[in-house]
């Protein structure tokens, strides 16, 4: 389906007034939290000015020419702010109108200050410390190192011991949609959504749930592992319309690993298939409502017998990447509370990832309002270019 600017003109309709989009939603959100330094890596320096490398291939290539020889990389931190996928999600709904619960790592007995600037409708539930990452951002995406020891014994009894259960109880059972992420950095993530199912989700009486499953970049998992965590995924089904929102990268990694396809053999990329027939095994396998997957230039979203495949708008000059995929979830997200049309769900998450980008921060309803604007003017001259093209 193409993107038009019917379409984007119908949801900027809908989006309607700021901060009364979505005023009467509730969303719980769990289980990370980090602070993120956001990197740049110097290429060259002199007094007048500073290189920095551009892309992934290229600051390869420097680490690969230190082999056997060592060497250092200066990296010039731009800004620290808040990080993890949960706080980074519910910041983005506060900030599009919706009440949210965030159980994390935000600091633990009190909240890490870089956490103050998340949106005043997030209630925030801490029961330990942040993770710490440093995002090094390139042109053409990123590479985040993390540190997550503090982790290790963060589990679902853990959780139980430290904070009140009755309090996440009533945050579940007020809740419209509910948002699982970072399965990949948390190692006893799959211990503690099992523990949110069997002691709240059910007994909670509940089965209108919409349920959102974000789980990062799958590389260090084993394919038993991740053949687990699409069937714990798949039995949220029968309490609500599940949805995984994965990455170009991340659905071609699951796809391995279902296929039992070794990416680190030689050759073994070679065999990797275009990302729709990837999702397409992906969504058979499981029993989910939804699977969206976002490509850096398009969304393409599963659902039932259909595909949907929407081109999006790329932003040429980002201001900030790490988030972009948070951002986008919130956007869909919203969509789907809202009762929005599939297109314009997908759309709602590239235009709230878009903003994010290319403005530096979570978006509100007016900044996608503005960006959606700029898509809408770039469409339109394309479309006169291309007439004018053929009137010659």
């Amino acid at each position: 389906m193409d993107t038009s600017v019917a379409l984007l003109s119908e949801l900027r309709e809908c989006l309607g007034e700021e901060g009364k989009l979505s005023m009467t939603k509730h969303v719980f959100v769990g289980f990370d939290g980090f602070v993120d330094k956001i990197k740049k890596a110097v290429k060259q320096k002199n007094k007048l000015d500073t290189v920095y490398y551009n892309t992934l291939n290229e600051f390869s290539e420097r680490i690969d020419a230190a082999s056997g020889k060592s060497g250092q990389v200066e990296m010039v931190t731009e800004k620290i702010k808040l990080g993890g996928n949960a706080p980074i999600l519910a910041d983005t709904l506060g900030k599009l109108g919706v009440q949210s619960t965030c159980l994390g790592s935000m600091g633990y007995p009190k909240i890490h200050e870089v956490f103050g600037q998340m949106d005043e409708k997030c209630r925030l539930i801490s029961v330990l410390n942040p993770g710490e990452s440093d995002a090094i951002e390139f042109d053409d995406g990123k590479m985040i190192f993390s540190e997550l020891s503090v982790y290790d014994k963060y589990d679902w009894e853990y959780i139980r011991n430290t904070v009140d259960l009755d309090e996440i109880r009533q945050a579940v059972r007020e809740s419209n949609l509910i948002a699982f992420v970072n399965w990949v950095n948390l190692p006893h993530a799959s211990d503690i959504w099992t523990g949110m199912l069997n002691d709240l989700i059910k007994p909670s009486g509940k089965k209108d749930f919409l349920f959102l499953f974000d789980l990062s970049d799958p590389s260090k998992k084993s394919a038993e592992e991740i053949d687990e965590v699409l069937g714990l995924m798949s039995s949220f089904f029968p309490y609500g319309k599940v949805t995984l929102g994965i990455n170009e990268n991340e659905a071609l990694k699951i796809w391995a690993a279902i296929n039992r396809v070794d990416l680190s053999q030689p050759g073994a990329k070679s065999k990797l298939p275009a990302v729709q027939e990837a999702g397409r095994q992906i969504y058979q396998v499981m029993n989910i409502d939804y699977l969206l997957i976002h490509p850096v230039d398009r969304t393409i979203l599963f659902h039932q017998g259909d595909v949907l495949e929407m081109p999006g708008r790329l932003v040429t000059e980002p201001k900030v990447l790490t988030g972009g995929g948070d951002n986008l979830n919130a956007g869909y997200c919203v969509g789907l509370m809202s009762g929005f049309s599939l297109p314009l769900c997908m759309l709602l998450g590239m235009a709230a990832s878009g903003a994010y980008i290319q403005n530096g921060k979570s978006p509100d309803v007016r900044d996608i309002k503005d960006y959606i604007g700029i898509w809408i003017d770039e469409l339109s001259k394309n479309v006169r270019e291309n007439e004018h093209l053929l009137t010659e």
